[in-house]
């Protein structure tokens, strides 16, 4: 893997900016891009991603995981004395391994997961309607379990708070 300043320096020129043009970008200097690029600077978490986003590429061209700057990241995270980097941090490390031959992996494993969720869903609906009602009642039972187990849920419950299973509970 190449290394930080060496992925600056191409990203930058594939996008044919001066070093100036990028520097005004994130708001530094065109010799700050060009201690970025020389390998005599190195920026933080935060100046990586506006460079990112000021080439409109994926944070993973620029860093890695093992790059010196995510493990000063790491540290700084671990650390607990920045709570206002946390975002941030995750964010970084989501662009990082999404973008990386791991995250091909991590999304094809979530599509299959959710296939498989609907299938049973589907399997559920059939059996239904041909169950004598005790059998119904477990069938509905395992299907709440599902769904409680399921990202979905869990996403509603955080948008929507405690509201929200409290009225799936009312509805049983």
């Amino acid at each position: 893997m190449s290394t930080f300043s060496e992925n600056l320096k191409l990203q930058r020129q594939k996008k044919n900016l001066s070093q100036e043009e990028l520097g005004k970008l994130i708001g530094v200097t065109g010799v700050t891009i060009m201690r970025y690029e020389k390998g005599m600077r190195e920026p933080k978490l935060e100046i990586v991603k506006s460079l990112a986003n000021a080439l409109k590429i994926p944070v993973a061209s620029l860093i890695d995981v093992n790059s010196s700057i995510m493990s000063k990241a790491t540290k700084r995270f671990i650390s607990g004395k920045h709570p206002e980097e946390i975002e941030l941090y995750g964010d970084t490390m989501d662009d990082i391994v999404m973008n990386s031959p791991l995250g091909a992996v991590i999304n094809d494993y979530q599509t299959a997961r959710a296939e498989l969720n609907s299938k049973r869903l589907e399997t559920i609906c059939l059996c239904y309607e041909y169950l004598d009602d005790q059998a119904r009642e477990k069938l509905y039972k395992y299907a709440c379990q599902l769904l409680e187990a399921s990202d979905e849920y869990k996403e509603a419950i955080q948008k929507y708070g405690s509201a929200f299973s409290d009225e799936n509970d009312a509805t049983e």
